[in-house]
């Protein structure tokens, strides 16, 4: 195939292309004029990538990260002594971390309750 010196947006765009080609790899890199080792390298460079932004616990979840307002008040619920924070849930689940908590452990914890798939 010739040579021919693309940019990584241009890389980007033919990685995302592929999935939704219905196209084999063999076929697509054929019709784009690259050879499936070099879109296998950048699936693989992008993905690392993407892992990397997801956090030292790497859960990723399709549906955005939204922030909620936070309301701070008299304690009028029940709680553990000791505990630092209290994470509440739409559906009423009460979370409570203790001081010196682990993150890592804690963003797996959320991760599972909110239903995301660990990377």
């Amino acid at each position: 195939m010739a040579h021919q010196r693309r940019t990584r947006e241009q890389w980007r765009r033919l990685v995302e292309g592929w999935p939704g080609s219905g196209l084999t790899q063999s076929q697509y890199c054929a019709r784009h004029r690259i050879s499936v080792a070099s879109l296998h390298r950048w699936r693989e460079a992008f993905h690392r990538e993407s892992a990397a932004r997801a956090g030292p616990a790497g859960a990723r979840c399709e549906e955005p990260l939204r922030l909620l307002p936070v309301e701070f008040c008299e304690r009028s619920a029940p709680h553990s002594a000791g505990s630092a924070l209290t994470l509440v849930f739409d559906e009423g689940l009460r979370v409570e971390i203790a001081p010196g908590f682990d993150a890592p452990t804690l963003t797996r914890v959320v991760s599972a309750l909110r239903g995301c798939e660990p990377a």
